[in-house]
C-alpha cells in the first residue's frame, strides 16, 4: 500500500469501470429473463429490480456481488401497532396458500433452468456464479410489507407504508423487513447535498475494509468481519453535511471527518440506538441486525489506525 493516503483515497472514490457495470448489467438481466420467460411464475405477479450497493450507485471495483431482489405481490405480511388486531385494519382472516416459501421454491426452479449448477440456493438467496461475461449475483425472494403506522385517513382506512420482507428457511420466525426504494432515495438525495461526496466517501470506506482484511493487523482484520457493505454505507449516510467537501480535489478530511464522527456516536448504546439506516425507517442497529453499536464502532477505531489519521 502506498503510504500517500491522499492519491490513495482519490482512486477509491471512483465507481467500477463500464466493463464491470456492464457485467452487472448482465447478471440482473439474465435473473429477470430466467423468472419471466421459464413459465414457471407464469401465473404470479411479482416485480424484479436491482439492489443494494450497485443500484445504490456505492459499489467498487471488484466488488460484491449484484444483489436482485424478487418481490411476490400476490402476498403480504405485516406488522400492526400494539392492541391492534389484523381484522380491525381489513387483512382477511384466510391467509393465501402461495406465500413466500411457495415463491422460493419456484424461483429455485426457475433459476436452475437457467443457469443449472451455477445456482446454489441458501437460506435467504440463491447464489449464482459469475463468468467472463456476467459477474456473480444474489437473487433473493420477498413478499410484500404492510407496516401499519396507527393512523387512520379521513375515510376510515388505517395508514400503512410498504416494504418488503423476507425470512430465512432456516429461521422462519425471523423477519428482515427492507425499504429498498426508500433507501435509493434518501441516498440521491445526500449525494447530491454533499455534492456527490457521500457515495464517493462510502466507496472509500468499502475499499478501506478490503485493504484492512487484506494487509491489516490481526485487529484489523478480525474488525472487518461483521462490516458489511451496508453496514458503512450507513456510516457514512449519517455523518453530517459539513463532515463533506473539506479540501477541493481530495477526500483525505472528508474520511476523516466521517470516520471521527462516525466513532463518536457509536461510542454509547444510548447515542446509537437513534441512528437509523439511510432508508430512514429502521435502527442502524436493532437486534435484527448482522452487526452490533460495539462492532460498528471497533471497525472504525482500526480503520482510523490504519490510514494513520493524527489524534
Amino acid at each position: 500500500m502506498s503510504s500517500n493516503w491522499h492519491e490513495t483515497l482519490k482512486q477509491w472514490a471512483k465507481p467500477p469501470s463500464e466493463s464491470e457495470e456492464e457485467k452487472a448489467s448482465n447478471a440482473a438481466r439474465m435473473i429477470s429473463e430466467a423468472v419471466r420467460e421459464t413459465g414457471v411464475l407464469s401465473s404470479r405477479a411479482f416485480n424484479i429490480y436491482p439492489t443494494g450497493s450497485y443500484r445504490n450507485n456505492t459499489n467498487v471495483r471488484l466488488g460484491s456481488d449484484v444483489d436482485v431482489a424478487l418481490v411476490l405481490q400476490d402476498a403480504f405480511l405485516y406488522t400492526l401497532p400494539d392492541r391492534v388486531r389484523a381484522e380491525d385494519v381489513g387483512i382477511p382472516s384466510v391467509v393465501s396458500r402461495y406465500g413466500l416459501g411457495e415463491f422460493r421454491s419456484d424461483i429455485g426452479r426457475a433459476l436452475r433452468q437457467k443457469f443449472g449448477t451455477d445456482v446454489t440456493p441458501g437460506n435467504k438467496t440463491f447464489d449464482i456464479a459469475g463468468n467472463s461475461y456476467r459477474l456473480p449475483a444474489d437473487a433473493t425472494p420477498f413478499v410484500l410489507h404492510r407496516y401499519y403506522t396507527g393512523k387512520r385517513f379521513a375515510d376510515g382506512r388505517w395508514e400503512y407504508l410498504e416494504g418488503v420482507e423476507t425470512r430465512p428457511a432456516n429461521d422462519p420466525n425471523r423477519r428482515i423487513v427492507n425499504w429498498h426504494k426508500e433507501h435509493y432515495d434518501s441516498g440521491v438525495r445526500r449525494n447530491a447535498a454533499t455534492n456527490r461526496r457521500f457515495k464517493r466517501v462510502a466507496r472509500i470506506l468499502k475499499r478501506l475494509r478490503d485493504d484492512m482484511k487484506e494487509r491489516g493487523t490481526p485487529e484489523a482484520r478480525a474488525a472487518c468481519a461483521p462490516a458489511a457493505s451496508f453496514l458503512l454505507e450507513c456510516l457514512a449516510y449519517i455523518a453530517p453535511d459539513t463532515c463533506f467537501n473539506r479540501e477541493a480535489g481530495g477526500y483525505y478530511e472528508d474520511v476523516r471527518a466521517v470516520i471521527s464522527h462516525a466513532w463518536n456516536v457509536t461510542r454509547e448504546d444510548a447515542t446509537a440506538s437513534a441512528l437509523l439506516e439511510v432508508s430512514g425507517r429502521k435502527r442502524l442497529f436493532g437486534p435484527e441486525q448482522g452487526w452490533t453499536r460495539a462492532q460498528a464502532h471497533e471497525f472504525l477505531a482500526q480503520a482510523w489506525r490504519r490510514v494513520g489519521f493524527p489524534s
